[in-house]
């Protein structure tokens, strides 16, 4: 196992609905093992194995919930 950390900018996470969608969608991707948001610094910081997704997919997955990430 690859153990990676992964930063992203979420401009457009707004609320505490968001956070949660974004702790969902987060939660459900393979190889993830921990996520955490900021909603005031609009931020989400993702531990992956590097073997089973990437930074790519985990961005995807984001924007695939709505949101406008960028890998920061």
């Amino acid at each position: 196992m690859k153990r990676e950390q992964a930063a992203f900018d979420v401009p457009d996470m707004k609320c505490s609905g968001c956070v949660e969608r974004m702790q969902s969608v987060l939660a459900r991707l393979d190889g993830v093992q921990s996520a955490s948001t900021d909603l005031e610094e609009k931020t989400a910081t993702v531990r992956h194995d590097a073997d089973r997704t990437s930074p790519d997919a985990i961005l995807d997955a984001i924007e695939t919930a709505g949101y406008s990430p960028t890998h920061s």
